[in-house]
Parts: C-alpha cells; structure tokens; sequence
C-alpha cells in the first residue's frame, strides 16, 4: 500500500484515477436505472387508416373491407383482421394464406366458394396485411395456431368442424394445427404446401439467414425474393391489371399488394424473417406422418394440389406428401393432383379453377377404403 501512495499524489494519476471512478459510478447507476419497456408488438397499416380519406382506401391495392364480413379482432399477440361471409348453413371452410402475402391473395378462390354455397373465414397473418406483428414471440406453428384459434372463436358461429385449407406456408400451419387439434379439422386442402422443404437445399446464405447471421432487413429482402413467384406470362395476357382491388374482373396485383405491405407494414420484415427461421418450412415429415396416421385411423380426406412449374415448393415431392399424409397401400382417402401449365403463383392467377377443383374433390364424397389418386389438371 506504501508503494501506491506517490502515485496517488500525482496530479497526473489522481485525474485518472477521478475518471475512472466517476465512470464507474455513471455505468453502476446505469445498470440500476430502470430502462423503458421496449415495444412487444409493431402495429399494421390499420393505424394508419384514419389519415386516408374513403376514395384513398378504395384505391388502395389491397382495401380493408375487400371481402365481406370483416372484423378486427383482438388477440394476446395484437389486433388482426378477420373475414367471413357467405352462407351460414354452408360447409365451413377457413383458409391460411402464405409467407409473403396476406389473405387477399385468394380473393378469386374465396369468392368462388361462397358464391358456391360455403361459409368461408379468412384473414391476415401476423405481421402480413391488417394484422399486428408480435415482436417478441417467434413466428413458430404455435404462434399462428395460437391466432387460428383466436379467429375461430371471434365468429358468432360454432366453428368445431370445418375444412382447412393451407396455401404455401400456410399448408404448413394447416398440417401443424391438424396435428394438434385433429378434432376440429374435418379434411385438409393443402396448396402447394410448405412443411417438408429440405432445409439443407436452401443454400449457403439461406442457412446463414435461417441461423441468424445475416441483418434482418437483408434476410427479410431475400426470403420475399425466394417465396415471391413471379407472375404467369399466361395470366398476366390474358387478364388486365388495375388499382380497383374488388373488381373480379381484375387480375389481383399481387406485386402491388406485396410493395404496399413493405412500404407501410413497420413489422412485416421482422415477421417474415421469424417465420422463415421458426415456422413450418423445412423438415417436417414426422409432423406430417402422425398427421396421416391420424388422417388414416379416422377415415379422413386430403386433396394435395401443386403447381407443374412452381420453383418455391418443388412440385415433384408431391407423391412424398401424398404417402406422408395417408396414402400409399391401404391408405386412407388421400388425393395428389399436378396443375399444369402453372407455378406458385396459382391461387392468385387461377383461383377460380383452382376453386373448382376442390369443390369437385368433396362433392365426389366417399370412396372405398384405400384409394390413392395422383392426377394431372392442364
């Protein structure tokens, strides 16, 4: 101690050991500081709404009010946006849009099955669309069917049976949510389906986005990049596109929805990159194997639909989900069908046929035990 005692003398070490000492003070009364509650949930473009006058809201390329029925609904994750129409006798039906873009995408397709007779519910996912993006809660299958079971339970009906149906990462909720409440879900429809991707196919940079490496506004750009198909030159002849979003005689403009949803949705980057590295994307056999082992034991049905160009889910792991979710020998009722001449992009593009071919699969209704059917639609 004797030995320190010219050191603290000097004028020199007394200022640095003062510096020293009052920073430690700042950081230790720092630390103690009760710092702000950060904020759990990024609000959607429906608190943005009230700036807009009725003529910007119709203009707009995805409105709020596109489909009948539409509600906000309150959940423990946020406020999202819910839809349902059509007949209330009418075979329930609940569709789960993709990764990338909310529900309006199957605008054609829902209308179709309302118009047909079925009461139909829809709505946006976390962080897509209208609906709130939890910020501190992974975008995992329990977190979608979590808000599943909130949309269910906001109607005025008893939605205790009903068809699910799933589109890209969508189908792989749809699967997850089956899994856990087999009960509620009467039969699948799954629309070029996400679920069992192979992760290891991604590549070097998804791997490294999956893993957290790559800044979330990097990640977010490429995996929109990798799940948004690019518009069939067939459809995009053949119809014409325009900014009145509830004219079905429009094409949908799926790319302005999608740059609408970037430029004004403040958690929709933060949801698409936790849903890539948390959600059902890549590697859920298992999952889907006990989903058909049910499927088989209970007598149910599933119609697998991909597109004969889709470069998002490779449309030749279709006889993998056929046989994973019941069929093969002595399987349950079981359906895999190719539509031809189309990618990812056929629920926006081809959504009335699309709508037709589900209809047709459950109005065939019962067939023998143990049919597997793989078929082709040009």
């Amino acid at each position: 101690m004797a030995s320190l005692l010219p050191l603290l003398k000097c004028p020199f070490h007394q200022a640095v050991l003062g510096t020293t000492l009052a920073a430690a003070t700042g950081l230790y009364l720092l630390l103690l500081r009760p710092t702000p509650d950060l904020p759990t949930t990024a609000p959607s473009p429906r608190t943005d709404l009230a700036q807009l006058t009725s003529a910007e809201i119709a203009r707009l390329p995805y409105p709020p009010d596109l489909y009948p029925g539409a509600r906000w609904v309150d959940t423990p994750y946020g406020t999202i946006r819910v839809y349902e129409w059509g007949a209330e006798t009418g075979r329930k039906v609940v569709f789960v849009h993709g990764i990338g873009t909310p529900c309006c995408v199957a605008r054609d397709l829902l209308w179709e099955l309302a118009d047909a007779g079925y009461r139909v519910m829809t709505f946006d996912l976390y962080g897509r669309g209208y609906s709130d993006t939890p910020l501190d809660t992974p975008h995992s299958a329990g977190l979608y069917a979590t808000q599943l079971l909130c949309v269910l339970t906001s109607s005025h009906l008893h939605w205790s049976s009903f068809t699910l149906i799933g589109y890209s990462f969508g189908g792989g909720v749809a699967v997850a949510f089956a899994g856990v409440f087999p009960r509620m879900v009467a039969d699948l429809v799954l629309i070029t389906p996400s679920g069992i991707l192979r992760a290891a196919q991604i590549g070097v940079f998804g791997r490294l986005a999956n893993a957290g490496w790559v800044p979330d506004g990097v990640a977010a750009f490429m995996v929109r990049r990798g799940t948004h198909a690019k518009p069939s030159a067939e459809v995009l002849e053949a119809g014409r596109r325009g900014a009145e979003a509830k004219d079905r005689g429009v094409v949908l403009d799926v790319e302005a929805v999608a740059a609408w949803q970037v430029e004004n949705h403040r958690g929709y980057a933060s949801a698409l990159v936790s849903s890539f590295r948390n959600g059902p994307l890549f590697d859920r056999q298992e999952e889907w194997g006990r989903v058909g082992a049910r499927w088989r034991r209970d007598g149910k049905r599933c119609f697998v639909l991909v597109g004969e160009t889709d470069e998002v889910v490779d449309p030749t792991l279709l006889p993998e989900m056929v046989e994973l979710l019941g069929g093969g020998e002595g399987a349950g009722r079981v359906e895999g069908r190719v539509f031809e001449g189309i990618g990812h992009d056929l629920v926006a593009r081809r959504g009335r046929e699309v709508a037709a071919m589900m209809i047709e699969f459950w109005k065939r209704g019962e067939r023998p035990e143990g049919w597997t059917d793989v078929r082709h639609e040009g």
